[in-house]
Order: structure tokens, then sequence, then C-alpha cells
């Protein structure tokens, strides 16, 4: 119960945090500089079922490589930066694979993506620490 209450909290977290960044930040950005590439419109079920891949994965693995890292070492920095480090690999594969791969992709998304991505596994990766504490910590 411990582990799927604090999985579906980081889970919402990351899913509304995510979604106000791409659509007030990142979509114009997006926009902007890779205006030719984009979708003309993506229905909320595309998202969904697309998006909800790699959602649920990639929370789950904030929850590993996170929370229980800081649970095992009774340590908030722990959780953080081993949940920003996954952040890091996952949003550094991403954003430098298509630097690599596509002609014109800018660098300025792939280091604002590593950059965002890093801060929000450490950020998600430390509230689901504290909800651990919080709620299910016994001393």
């Amino acid at each position: 119960m411990e582990f799927i209450a604090i999985y579906l909290a980081m889970l919402f977290i990351y899913v509304i945090v995510d979604f106000i960044w791409i659509t007030l930040f990142m979509q114009p950005y997006f926009t902007a500089n890779l205006g030719h590439l984009l979708r003309e419109s993506v229905g909320t079920g595309f998202l969904l079922t697309y998006g909800s891949v790699f959602f649920v994965f990639y929370v789950l693995g904030l929850y590993w490589f996170g929370v229980r890292a800081g649970v095992a070492s009774t340590s908030a920095i722990t959780a953080t930066f081993s949940g920003g480090f996954l952040g890091f690999l996952a949003y550094g594969t991403y954003g430098l694979t298509n630097y690599i791969f596509f002609k014109g992709y800018p660098l300025s998304i792939t280091l604002l993506d590593i950059t965002w991505g890093t801060l929000l596994g450490g950020a998600v990766s430390l509230c689901g620490y504290l909800i651990f504490l919080r709620f299910f910590y016994q001393s």
C-alpha cells in the first residue's frame, strides 16, 4: 500500500507539473524553433495513450532510484540527487539523440530539456521521499 500511495502521488505531481511546463513554456518555444516538425493537432487521447507509457515507467524509475535511495540513506539530498541524475540521463538521452540525428535541432532546446529533466526528476523524487517521511516513516 505504501508503494502505491507514494507512486500515485508522484505520478500526479509529475504529470501536472510537466503539463504546465510544456503548455505554458515549451509549446511556444517548440513552435518557434521546430514548428515544421510539430503535428498540427494532437488529441487528448493520443497524448494520454503515448505519453502515459513514458510517464508510468519513468515515475516508477524515479521511485525506484530516487525515493528508495533516499529512504535507504535517510537523506532528502540523496533522493533529490538520485532522481535528478535519472532525469539527467533520461532527458539527456532524448535531447542529445535529437540533436545528433536531426539537422537543425536547436542546441538550446537540448540543453533546456536536459536541465528540465534533471530538475523535475529531482523535485518529484524529493516529493516522494517527503511523502514517505510524512505518512509512512516509523522511527
